[in-house]
């Protein structure tokens, strides 16, 4: 992953807890953004344009999922035809209130508390703040709604509240979004910090046509059934990568299953396929357990030799019964 910044407001939000509704809440409701990106130049050369990328973003309603013993919303999130996570909210006498979230991998991450996206009735002045955790990371969040004015996107020209988030932990960061009632969001402006105040990423959001009903696409969706996502990392709940130093005390092997047989064995193959003394494709480790629910997770441990990590090309193979369903490359270093 990029810089781990975490920013928790690019969210465009549905709900309707208002009379007339916030926003649409039809199962398919879609909102196609543009998403720009400028990330400081490297060089001292002050005349040189910042670097700016667009990326087609969309968000859409689709369906119910029962998480909590409560019934979420599913706000499918992609980024070009990538399903990058779902955000599962529910909308409240108060506002929208986001509960948790399904990641890249297929792992559910809970709000601790649940996060309040929009507070409701909206008007000048009022304020909402989150102090919580999301996957043991402590977010800090200030929101107050400053007013309202005009703006001016792709989709059209709208009256909107303007919002505006101060983020101090785990990242300095200041967002401002401009929310239309019937609509959603239309803009989103978000600028990250360094510690010392330095810009590190800018970014607009903008809506590029009113919200539409749209079918559910075939799309390189990350939780389709039958299907096991996983990943390594040198923390049990921590970040995928795919290098490793030499004296890492263990990797993890995590893996999660989406509409699993009922029962069915999931195996893990830990082979060196490039390591100097060690013949190719050489099987080291294997390790199996049961999965106990059809979307379920588990973790296989890789402890480091008491000589260290040999440098080199590794993989782990992950069978569902007798299949192959993921390989995971990874590389250790010196």
């Amino acid at each position: 992953m990029k810089v781990a910044v975490l920013i928790l407001v690019l969210t465009p939000l549905v709900c309707g807890a208002a009379s007339p509704p916030l926003l649409p809440t039809a199962d398919g409701t879609t909102w196609n953004y543009d998403l720009a990106q400028r990330k400081p130049i490297d060089s001292f050369d002050l005349t040189e344009p910042n670097q700016e990328e667009h990326l087609a973003v969309t968000y859409r309603l689709g369906g119910i999922e029962k998480i909590y013993n409560k019934d979420l919303q599913r706000l499918e999130i992609y980024r070009g035809d990538a399903l990058e996570s779902i955000d599962l909210i529910a909308v409240e006498e108060h506002g929208i209130v986001c509960p948790a979230r399904v990641d890249a991998q297929g792992e559910i991450i809970k709000f601790i508390p649940p996060q309040i996206m929009l507070s409701a009735p909206l008007k000048t002045g009022s304020n909402w703040n989150f102090d919580g955790t999301i996957a043991n990371t402590k977010v800090t969040q200030r929101y107050q709604v400053t007013g309202e004015e005009d703006v001016a996107v792709p989709a059209g020209k709208f009256h909107a509240w303007r919002i505006r988030c101060e983020q101090t932990l785990p990242a300095p960061a200041t967002i401002d979004r401009w929310f239309v009632p019937g609509t959603g969001f239309v803009k989103v402006d978000t600028l990250v910090k360094a510690p010392s105040g330095a810009t590190l990423r800018k970014s607009s959001l903008k809506l590029k046509e009113p919200p539409k009903i749209t079918p559910r696409q075939k799309r390189n969706e990350i939780l389709s059934p039958e299907k096991l996502s996983a990943g390594v990392s040198s923390d049990p709940k921590g970040e995928f990568r795919g290098e490793f130093s030499a004296d890492t005390p263990a990797i993890y092997a995590r893996w999660h299953g989406h509409g699993l047989p009922e029962h069915v064995q999931v195996r893990a193959v830990f082979i060196a396929e490039n390591v100097a003394d060690v013949s190719a494709d050489y099987q080291l480790d294997e390790s199996a357990t049961t999965a106990p629910a059809p979307n379920s997770s588990g973790t296989f441990t890789l402890s480091k030799p008491e000589s260290g990590w040999m440098p080199g090309n590794y993989s782990i193979e992950f069978f569902v019964g007798d299949q192959l369903a993921q390989t995971v490359k990874l590389k250790i270093v010196k």
